[in-house]
């Protein structure tokens, strides 16, 4: 394959499956700290091992993405993926006779194999003419996808067949992230520099940490969703939360998708932080039930439409799109880091203060991106 996008039908097609597989992936990835918590309190794992596992997962798959990115050729791509799906459905089912720390290791195998289809994924998207539409059904479709399998789990597996129900329903995900692989892409275009290799220049890389500051504040603050909420008295709202934000999530894909051919990208991303920044200070006036969802709602919105823009903001922060192959890196380093300074600044001041890690994390991002970023044009113009 050549050229910067995928054209033709067969290409697509082949297209779509590998954006199925990597949704697959990240689903296997958002069910871990659900089954984790089952496994514990079927006194399989420690509860202490719960959340340090769940962030091994999370920087594993970083330095597997950033690994493959800047290492391997894209090709031979579907022996890379099935090898890789191969080794999620192993470590799945490995969980079905796991104990205590060898969880840790597990998760660690499962982050390395998960990140390569992932790389696969985003390698992708970042190469299309186009990337927000397939950005936001690979976000949407990771979301909504964790959500209801979520909800299968508890409501559905737990129950007659307790842990190992969620267990082998991960394996099964993965078994179907295989099929998907072996009839994904064969090759994607190389993304290396005549000199310097696949590493993004410097306006890239300031783009990526823009990106990593974002995504840590807005981690910090849905992990502490829940504090928040019981602070408040409003503990009972969470499924409500769940929902509304699944619906906002929608609507910002759709405005994503929208805006990419009308706005600069310094004016989005201005615009992503000045709605981060207004759910924060929402919650922070101790605000009734139906603003405190709205709020969570609003920051729901905007991190979907980064999120469905992101690769149009890279690729003009870095033309040769090897930023956006390797966005899943501060990605992932922002989900596995940002609860954990939510966490240190809640710990001695309270739920209330990973609003303030937020905020702080979102004005830092936009101070970066404005660096990074070219001024005027849309991205979709200056990426195409």
């Amino acid at each position: 394959m050549t050229g910067e996008g995928l054209n033709t039908i067969a290409d697509r097609t082949s297209a779509v499956r590998a954006l199925a597989m990597g949704s697959l992936a990240m689903m296997v990835t958002g069910l871990q700290p659900l089954l984790l918590s089952e496994l514990a309190d079927a006194g399989r794992l420690s509860p202490a091992l719960v959340h340090p596992a769940a962030i091994v997962d999370m920087l594993c798959m970083a330095a597997s993405v950033a690994g493959c990115a800047l290492l391997v050729p894209p090709t031979a791509l579907r022996r890379w993926a099935g090898a890789a799906a191969t080794g999620c459905i192993l470590v799945g089912l490995g969980a079905l006779i796991a104990h205590d720390g060898q969880f840790l290791v597990l998760r660690a195998l499962g982050g390395l194999c998960g990140g390569v289809l992932i790389w696969i994924t985003v390698g992708m998207i970042a190469r299309q003419p186009r990337p927000e539409p397939w950005a936001a059904a690979f976000f949407l479709a990771q979301s909504a996808g964790q959500v209801i399998l979520a909800g299968v789990a508890v409501s559905l597996l737990a129950p007659r067949f307790g842990p190992a129900g969620g267990v082998l329903l991960a394996a099964g995900l993965s078994g179907l992230a295989l099929v998907c692989a072996l009839l994904g892409p064969t090759a994607l275009p190389d993304l290396r520099r005549p000199q310097g290799g696949r590493r993004p220049g410097r306006r890239g890389l300031l783009a990526l940490a823009a990106l990593f500051l974002y995504f840590a504040g807005n981690a910090a603050l849905w992990f502490h969703m829940r504090p928040l909420a019981e602070a408040e008295g409003l503990g009972q709202i969470s499924g409500t939360i769940v929902v509304v934000t699944l619906a906002a999530q929608m609507v910002g894909a759709m405005a994503a998708l929208a805006l990419a051919e009308r706005i600069s990208r310094r004016a989005l991303f201005g615009l992503v932080v000045g709605l981060a920044l207004l759910a924060a200070a929402l919650l922070a006036t101790h605000p009734p039930a139906a603003l405190f969802i709205a709020a969570f709602g609003l920051a729901a919105f905007a991190a979907l439409l980064l999120g469905a823009s992101l690769f149009g903001i890279l690729n003009a922060a870095d033309p040769g799109r090897r930023a956006g192959a390797i966005s899943p890196t501060a990605q992932f380093c922002a989900a596995a880091l940002g609860p954990l300074a939510g966490m240190a600044a809640a710990a001695g001041a309270g739920p209330f203060a990973a609003l303030a890690v937020a905020a702080a994390c979102a004005l830092a991002s936009l101070a970066l991106a404005w660096i990074s970023l070219p001024k005027g044009g849309s991205a979709s113009r200056d990426c195409a």
